[in-house]
């Protein structure tokens, strides 16, 4: 038999158990769901970026072998425009047409500056002067070609101006003005190539000084035109390599190194003429409104450490898309050279993100929704199995103390009648036996009749006989009969007012009244005498049973009034009792439309009051 403390700690644990299993089992399938509902969005993204790379691949490959067949056939001859005009009309869209001259100087695309102005007539020969052996003429011919040549060219296509002017800048005989050569440089750096930039950096810092040097750098160091970059990522990714391999069948070499791809075709002149792929090329392609990327997908060119970084290393076999993820978002890698490639994610890469927070918030809401349903079933169960087990304490307890008040009149009618029937008395004290026969019957029927008055009361078949009258006789009544069967308790104190009258059933007063003396002299025999109040209150009557006990705990007060239900203290387990008493006094006020209640405190006794309304106030 488990003890009260352990018996209240299975019930919570039979509760939390009860509470907890179904917000488990929700938070688990919850999970399983949110994380089921974002791998498939994922999926789904993932997919969207392999459906669009391998389109963008397809494109790429179709215009290339379409503007490679066409390069084959295409009759290329004539002034570098001509041959710029044709390339245009067959160059793929994310490609730039090129023209190599026999050394492997880009011809086109042109320098990124305007055409210079034609060098006037002599200028090569001032050129040619400028390098005579003799200190005088070359020192005249050098002042005549900086004064008249600032646009002259060699035949390979270089600058002379800045040459001639930077190793003649320290020489005091030439008289160059270097403000005027930093203003030189700062017009026409755009058009240097990349091996001029840097030869003319270093006669810069030897002849330059001050001022006019820092103006210098800084047009060097100006970024190079997108010309230059071509012309470098040409040079860095092997193309001297590639075109001293053999042409395949129809005389076209393709390569893919570096950050740049391409193909080129060799001229009967010695030139090679064809179209590059490059960074530069690729961006001003994907940025244009006919590129076949859908507009929810971003596409970005990585090149150099970038593409290398993000895996994007493309030999020279076939392009294959490669799955990555771009800030834990699903994103796809089509490599274009070993150093360039192009980017596909999400044109909103926390979307992913901010669905799977919406999933979350869903799962939290449904989570903290079941978990508070499943809490409140739960807290009905325990209350329901705890109200059961207490009602089958209390009804266990009810059954005990009937048996016991029924058994003690019982016990002692059938010992006295067993004295008179053996004869056993003598007969001057018949009398007294039979007395005590009367009490004792008188006793056991007042204990059937609460008894049988309880269960009518709780069913609702008790017949409530009213008729104005005056209260204080049927309280009187009930004080003279308690006051009979206790003779050794002292007389209880009278407070009736006789002009306290209300329509009542005298008979359910007397039985209230009853059941409060003999629940006071229970639960405090010793702190009598008791006192019995009637008095008018609030437009009816009030009766009053007042003791001196220990008193009533104010969280027991209003359970007290409940069938079965006792005070919860040591005291009232002490005492025996049906538990029916002031259930009963509750069951007669609410059938005069009254009620009832009880002023207590711990150690200062208790006031039970029964409220009858007055016979203007009572319904019939």
């Amino acid at each position: 038999m488990l003890s009260p403390r352990a018996s209240r700690l299975r019930d919570w644990a039979l509760f939390a158990a009860a509470a907890s299993v179904p917000a488990l089992c929700v938070g688990v399938l919850g999970l399983r769901a949110l994380a089921n509902e974002a791998d498939g969005a994922r999926r789904e993204v993932a997919l969207g970026l392999s459906t669009a790379s391998a389109g963008l691949s397809r494109a790429l490959d179709q215009e290339t072998d379409s503007a490679a067949a066409a390069l084959a056939a295409l009759p290329i001859d004539g002034a570098p425009e001509a041959a710029a005009a044709a390339l245009a009309g067959i160059a793929p869209p994310f490609a730039a047409p090129v023209l190599l001259a026999p050394d492997r100087s880009v011809l086109l695309p042109p320098q990124a500056a305007p055409p210079p102005a034609p060098a006037p007539a002599g200028c090569a020969a001032l050129a040619r002067a400028s390098a005579a052996p003799d200190a005088g003429a070359r020192a005249g011919a050098r002042r005549d070609f900086l004064a008249r040549c600032a646009e002259a060219r060699s035949p390979a296509g270089r600058w002379l101006w800045p040459v001639l002017a930077l190793d003649a800048a320290a020489d005091s005989a030439v008289g160059v003005d270097q403000p005027a050569v930093a203003a030189w440089l700062e017009a026409h750096a755009a058009g240097l190539s990349e091996a001029e930039r840097k030869a003319t950096a270093l006669e810069v810092d030897a002849a330059l000084s001050g001022e006019p040097r820092e103006r210098a750098r800084a047009a060097l160091a100006a970024p190079r035109p997108e010309r230059d970059a071509l012309v470098a990522e040409l040079r860095r990714g092997g193309l001297d390599a590639a075109l001293r391999a053999p042409p395949d069948a129809r005389g076209l070499v393709s390569w893919r190194a570096g950050a740049s791809a391409g193909t080129l075709r060799a001229l009967p002149d010695g030139r090679s003429a064809g179209f590059v792929i490059h960074a530069g090329s690729l961006a001003g392609w994907l940025r244009g409104g006919a590129r076949p990327v859908p507009p929810d997908v971003r596409a970005d060119v990585l090149a150099g450490a970038a593409a290398t970084a993000a895996g994007g290393a493309g030999g020279a076999g076939g392009r294959a898309p490669i799955a990555t993820e771009l800030g834990g978002a699903p994103a796809a890698l089509l490599p274009i050279a070993p150093e360039l490639a192009v980017r596909l994610a999400p044109a909103d890469p926390a979307a992913v993100a901010r669905h799977a927070a919406r999933g979350k918030r869903l799962l939290v809401g449904v989570g903290a929704a079941a978990t508070a349903l499943a809490l409140g079933l739960a807290a009905l169960l325990f209350a329901r199995m705890r109200a059961a087990r207490r009602s089958s304490e209390l009804r266990t307890d009810f059954v005990a103390a009937v048996s016991h008040e029924l058994r003690t009149p019982i016990a002692s009618v059938r010992m006295l009648s067993e004295l008179l029937e053996e004869g056993r008395l003598a007969p001057e004290e018949h009398r007294e036996v039979f007395d005590a026969l009367g009490r004792e019957s008188r006793r056991l029927g007042e204990t059937v009749e609460r008894l049988l008055g309880f269960s009518r009361m709780m069913a609702g078949r008790a017949a409530t006989e009213r008729a104005p009258a005056r209260v204080a006789d049927a309280v009187a009544a009930s004080i003279d009969t308690f006051e009979e069967r206790n003779p050794e308790m002292p007389r209880v104190e009278r407070d009736l007012d006789p002009a306290a009258e209300a329509s009542i059933d005298a008979g359910q007063i007397r039985l209230a009244v009853d059941n409060l003396l003999g629940n006071a002299l229970k639960y405090a025999p010793r702190a009598a005498p008791y006192r019995v109040r009637v008095a008018r209150e609030r437009g009816g009557v009030a009766i009053a049973v007042e003791d001196r006990g220990p008193g009533i705990a104010r969280r027991d007060q209003r359970r007290i009034f409940e069938p079965f239900e006792r005070a919860d203290d040591r005291l009232s387990r002490a005492v025996s009792g049906s538990g029916i008493g002031l259930s009963l006094v509750r069951h007669v006020a609410r059938a005069h439309g009254g009620s009832a209640r009880v002023e207590s405190e711990p150690g200062r006794g208790a006031a039970f009051t029964l409220w009858i309304p007055g016979p203007k106030e009572q319904t019939p």
